[in-house]
C-alpha cells in the first residue's frame, strides 16, 4: 500500500487534469491494489456476516472523480481511496463497513450513510 499512499500524496499536491493523465497507469495500479485489499476484506467479513458473501468488490470502490459542481473546492479528483463493504456494494441501503486510504488520515468504520426516516425511526 505504499505506492497507493505515496500516489495519493503526489496527487494532493498536483491534483489537475494533466498530471492525473500523465499517471493514469499509477492510478489504475492504486485502484487496483484498492480492489485487491476490498476482495481480501469480503471474504474475511463474510466469515461473520455472510450477507456480503459474493460481492463484487468493483461494486464497493468508490471513484476517485469529484462532483464539483455545487462546491467551493474545484479539484477534481478525491486524495483517498474509499470502499464500502455492504450486500450491493457502495450504493447500498445496508449497514456495512467503510475502508479509508488516505495519507496520515486512514480509518475505518461501519453502519448505514443517511438511513431512511423509516429505518432511523426503528
Amino acid at each position: 500500500m505504499n505506492k497507493v499512499i505515496q500516489f495519493l500524496q503526489e496527487l494532493a499536491a498536483n491534483n489537475n487534469r494533466d498530471w492525473f493523465n500523465d499517471n493514469r497507469k499509477r492510478y489504475e495500479e492504486s485502484r487496483d491494489k484498492m480492489i485487491f485489499l476490498t476482495d481480501v476484506l469480503i471474504n474475511e467479513i463474510a466469515k461473520f456476516d455472510p450477507e456480503v458473501a459474493g460481492t463484487n468488490p468493483k461494486d464497493c470502490v468508490f471513484r476517485i472523480f469529484r462532483d464539483v459542481r455545487f462546491s467551493k473546492n474545484k479539484d477534481p479528483y478525491k486524495t483517498n481511496f474509499g470502499s464500502f463493504i455492504s450486500k450491493g456494494g457502495r450504493k447500498s441501503i445496508y449497514p456495512g463497513y467503510y475502508i479509508h486510504i488516505e495519507p496520515n488520515q486512514s480509518f475505518i468504520g461501519g453502519g448505514v450513510y443517511m438511513p431512511e426516516a423509516e429505518s432511523l425511526r426503528s
